[in-house]
């Protein structure tokens, strides 16, 4: 690779997330993405950002879990171009590590990033118990929610997942005047046994269908691709306990507030087991497309 010949972008086939996280190569403190994960505004999806930024970032803190993660979504990311995420120390102590992330595309700045780690530590414990909904075995796929017509609602899926929404019908054909939607989560491909593997891959979905709660207040989800323009500004996920992030994850999502074109979506993540692993939060721009 050289300044006349640069490095070139590809599309992920999106199947595998193994095989779009890891960087195509890097050095101490600058990792770069070559693989691309595209989105409905032709730009590169959200949540492949603030994974990776989380993986560059435990790159150069190979001794601590992730704590929290708070990204800047600054411009959308092109598809056919490398994303180089360069790491710059900002604390590093016993206990907790500090980390800033900046995402570029040559000259274009995508994404800013703080990334904190932490040395696990004994104390007081109490955590919010999730809510009583089925297990997701006992709900419809999006293929099998055909209803009699022909609506896709796989369509809603990316490939790599599977996704299991408890009482679809109270948001996918009509509005809602709760702006609270629960739904389940599982990628189809395993991950590797490595913990930092498993923080990123929990990070890529924290940004997948959290802002649907919002959006079907208003408008049914099955109508928001047309009427809608969709895009996050900043994400934040709190990272609780470890967990395996290619089991079913429980994803609780509330909007308390739609206002300015902003959506403030509140995410609460639990296991299969009904422990709370993670919380995310979510500012995203949502508005009518004219």
């Amino acid at each position: 690779m050289t300044a006349d010949h640069p490095p070139q972008a590809r599309l992920w086939n999106q199947r595998a997330l193994i095989d779009l996280l890891p960087f195509a190569h890097g050095d101490s403190q600058v990792f770069t993405a070559l693989q691309h994960d595209a989105n409905l505004n032709g730009r590169v999806f959200g949540g492949q950002l603030v994974a990776q930024a989380l993986l560059a970032a435990q790159r150069c803190c190979s001794n601590k879990h992730a704590a929290t993660l708070q990204c800047l979504f600054l411009q959308g990311a092109l598809p056919d171009s490398p994303v180089s995420y360069a790491v710059t120390t900002l604390q590093e102590g016993k206990r907790f590590a500090s980390f800033h992330v900046s995402g570029r595309q040559q000259e274009r700045r995508v994404l800013d990033a703080q990334v904190t780690f932490h040395t696990p530590m004994e104390g007081f414990v109490h955590v919010e118990a999730a809510p009583v909904v089925p297990d997701p075995g006992e709900l419809l796929s999006m293929t099998q929610m055909r209803d009699g017509d022909n609506a896709d609602w796989g369509r809603f899926e990316k490939s790599c997942l599977q996704l299991r929404i408890v009482e679809p019908q109270r948001y996918l054909r009509q509005t809602s005047a709760e702006p609270k939607l629960v739904f389940w989560l599982k990628l189809h491909e395993r991950l590797p046994d490595e913990p930092s593997l498993h923080a990123a891959a929990l990070a890529y979905l924290s940004d997948f269908w959290v802002n649907s709660a919002a959006i079907f207040r208003h408008v049914p989800l099955m109508e928001a691709r047309e009427r809608l323009f969709i895009a996050s500004l900043n994400h934040s996920v709190w990272f609780h306990r470890p967990c395996r992030a290619d089991q079913w994850l429980l994803f609780v999502c509330e909007s308390p507030s739609l206002q300015a074109s902003r959506a403030l979506s509140h995410v609460r993540i639990f296991d299969e087991s009904r422990q709370l692993v993670a919380s995310a939060a979510q500012d995203g721009l949502i508005s009518p497309r004219h």
